[in-house]
């Protein structure tokens, strides 16, 4: 394996990762609660992530070359786009399938989810970019690395 394609791997766990964190900072500024049900975000939110998004991710890449606009702010914003679909997997995933709707973008779970997908969605479109253009990993590993201290110490705190 190339040291890129480890670079690709830990870009898209370190964004799953930070989505994690956005969700639990966004539940508790926001509505001031805990996180209590790990394993349910878990379960909800990794195949969303590591299928549909990715999928989604690439798709947006190769479409803008194609069209010739493949640029970093055409990437993060289809990349942030691409961020409402799998929002609307999670009531799927979770059991409920009659309560998919337009709406639940809209309520209080679906922002946070898409808080989650929103924020993993700019790590990654950064990443992906640094990888891209070949970029030094520097910042990005230095970005990603306080994101997984983010992590641990708000696994630890709940």
């Amino acid at each position: 394996m190339k040291k890129s394609d480890l670079f690709y791997i830990w870009v898209f766990i370190s964004s799953y990762l930070a989505g994690v964190v956005a969700y639990t900072l966004g539940l508790f500024l926001l509505y001031d609660e805990k996180m209590s049900g790990w394993g349910q975000l878990l379960m909800w939110t990794a195949p969303s992530f590591f299928t549909v998004t990715l999928l989604l991710f690439l798709l947006s890449i190769l479409l803008l070359k194609w069209i010739n606009k493949y640029f970093l702010w055409t990437q993060t914003l289809l990349f942030a786009l691409a961020a409402i679909v799998p929002v609307y997997s999670i009531p799927v995933l979770s059991g409920f399938w009659n309560f998919t709707s337009i709406a639940f973008l809209f309520s209080p779970e679906g922002r946070l989810f898409y808080l989650f997908f929103f924020i993993s969605s700019l790590m990654s479109s950064y990443g992906v970019w640094i990888a891209h253009k070949r970029h030094s990993y520097k910042s990005f590993l230095i970005l990603s690395f306080v994101v997984a201290m983010m992590f641990v110490i708000i696994a630890a705190w709940h």
